[in-house]
């Protein structure tokens, strides 16, 4: 219900252009969202032992490899969603808002998806 709403305010109040520019930034991000490869999953399934048993070195060892690996990825999808960039005008078909710098908007959206995963893990001891 909440996405209906949310995207009928949004086609009201800025219209189609910017919805459909949304849509686009966002599948083009989903897209790089794989160098992920379920490795969110390895990470509930690999601390639960040490999770029960009261490990707290294991774990804590543990969150500063995932903290690490989650910044490689962030990285490899910045480095990639950069390297869209110069072909995002050929990616949109149709008009765009007048006075509206597509590569702005696609970075904030790129800067968005990357800092979800540079700040998803903090420091453990």
């Amino acid at each position: 219900m909440v996405p209906f709403v949310l995207r009928t305010a949004l086609i009201k109040v800025l219209g189609e252009e910017y919805l459909g520019l949304s849509s686009l930034f966002s599948s083009i991000l989903q897209v790089l969202n794989l160098a992920d490869l379920g490795f969110s999953t390895a990470i509930v399934y690999s601390m639960y032992k040490p999770i029960a048993e009261g490990d707290d070195d294991t774990v804590c060892a543990l969150l500063k490899l995932y903290r690490v690996i989650y910044v490689i990825i962030g990285s490899i999808i910045l480095v990639v969603g950069l390297c869209v960039m110069p072909f995002l005008d050929k990616l949109i078909s149709g008009d765009y808002p007048e006075g509206l710098n597509i590569y702005v908007l696609y970075l904030m959206y790129l800067v968005n998806t990357v800092c979800s995963y540079l700040f998803l893990l903090t420091e453990g001891r």
